[in-house]
């Protein structure tokens, strides 16, 4: 699913083209719905700005973009459905845009916090070196006969955010949205994968049993976390 919120110059924004899809309105509707709320509150217009987007055909068509708070005004007028099944609806999805503005947010929380900003320089130091390790393992692994060797970048990082419980809808979350904490998990996972690499190549270990020996690594450094993994 695409973001519902994005940043732009440092100020949070979703879009009338994701609340029609989200709320299933006709986006001509949500658009009325703008220009009527506007006109009645002229103070709100500057809270609704006029942008493009490119349907799947390449047409060139208008929506608006707007904050949290215009967000709010604007899901007001549509709060009043006639059946019980359109409320729970519009309901459900008010808490998944708030959600997403409560999750940006902290994103940018997290970005100005100068302990947080020092564990992300860190980390992005420790994942080059794993990035090169993992380069010098598809080499390994392709002169060891493996077809599919390019896959192992996504192999190592899926089994590492998997470990740490940071999958979301089996994808692993983007770095800056990460807290400090899992932040600060992660580089020390990454390192210690990077250190198995090496030292397994070293032993002229084969390249799927080097593999599974990082997932079994992984596995005992989350456990001494106490995360509470799927199995």
């Amino acid at each position: 699913m695409k973001d519902l919120v994005t940043v732009k110059k440092g100020v949070l924004l979703t879009n009338s083209i994701l609340f029609s899809k989200e709320f299933e309105i006709d986006h001509i509707q949500i658009k009325e719905k703008i220009v009527n709320l506007t006109l009645d509150q002229p103070t709100l217009k500057k809270d609704y700005t006029i942008a493009t987007f490119l349907n799947e055909r390449g047409r060139e068509y208008e929506m608006y973009e707007f904050s949290k708070s215009a967000y709010m005004f604007l899901v007001m007028q549509f709060g009043n459905a006639k059946s019980r099944e359109r409320r729970i609806l519009i309901q459900n999805k008010q808490l998944l845009f708030i959600s997403a503005f409560e999750k940006m947010e902290q994103m940018l929380l997290n970005r100005t916090n100068s302990e947080w900003i020092t564990s992300r320089e860190q980390g992005k130091s420790i994942r080059s070196k794993e990035t090169d390790a993992i380069k010098d393992f598809v080499e390994y692994a392709i002169a060891n006969g493996s077809n599919g060797a390019k896959f192992y970048y996504k192999h190592f990082t899926n089994a590492t955010y998997k470990a740490l419980c940071l999958l979301e809808h089996k994808k692993p979350k983007t770095r800056d949205t990460l807290d400090l904490l899992e932040l600060n998990q992660l580089v020390l996972a990454e390192d210690l994968v990077t250190r198995v690499i090496i030292s397994e190549m070293e032993n002229k270990e084969h390249y799927k049993v080097i593999f599974e020996k990082c997932k079994v690594a992984l596995d005992k450094f989350a456990d001494s976390l106490y995360l509470k993994r799927s199995v």
